[in-house]
């Protein structure tokens, strides 16, 4: 009873032109979702890292951010599993009218062994997706790729909002 008292709050409190941006956006999410899940990106291919890595550039660029994608430095710290040449980061910026500043971050490698894709592609069942990679982290990549489209669609009340997106959380991070 608590849960559905809880549940019916909030959705009275809920925005409802953040909902309705969530609605439109949710086709358009499901589509990243798919591309992603369906390019192999682990820690150690910098092929597949690359292609993700030019895939979100081309997002963000396409929605007005200044993005640059960053090589990781010579001297990084380096583990036992640490890629001799790890992905590059992206970054993008946006400007608002605001003053606030807002980071939003996630990290593109995967840890699936090469090949495990074909075995396991993207697929949609009832209300749940499902492929390698979505929980860690091809998932949180598509949500900030849509977030920023959201709120930029929404309002520039922020001063500025920045995005970076990793390629060796698995690995170290410079």
């Amino acid at each position: 009873t608590v849960g559905l008292l809880l549940t019916n709050t909030f959705a009275q409190q809920r925005n409802a032109a953040v909902w309705e941006r969530a609605l439109q956006e949710k086709p358009r999410f499901l589509d990243t979702l798919k591309e992603l899940v369906s390019i192999e990106s682990g820690s150690s291919d910098p092929a597949g890292l690359s292609r993700v890595a030019d895939l979100i550039a081309a997002r963000l660029g396409a929605l007005g951010g200044v993005v640059r994608q960053v090589a990781p430095p010579a001297d990084m710290v380096r583990f036992q599993n640490t890629p001799a040449q790890p992905g590059n980061s992206v970054v993008a910026q946006f400007r608002g009218s605001g003053t606030k500043r807002i980071l939003l971050l996630a990290h593109m490698d995967t840890v699936y062994r090469p090949g495990m894709l074909g075995q396991q592609p993207f697929r949609i069942d009832g209300d749940r997706a499902y492929g390698l990679g979505i929980a860690d982290n091809k998932q949180g990549v598509a949500l900030l790729l849509h977030t920023v489209s959201m709120v930029k669609a929404l309002s520039s009340r922020f001063g500025l909002m920045t995005v970076l997106f990793t390629a060796d959380e698995e690995v170290s991070s410079p």
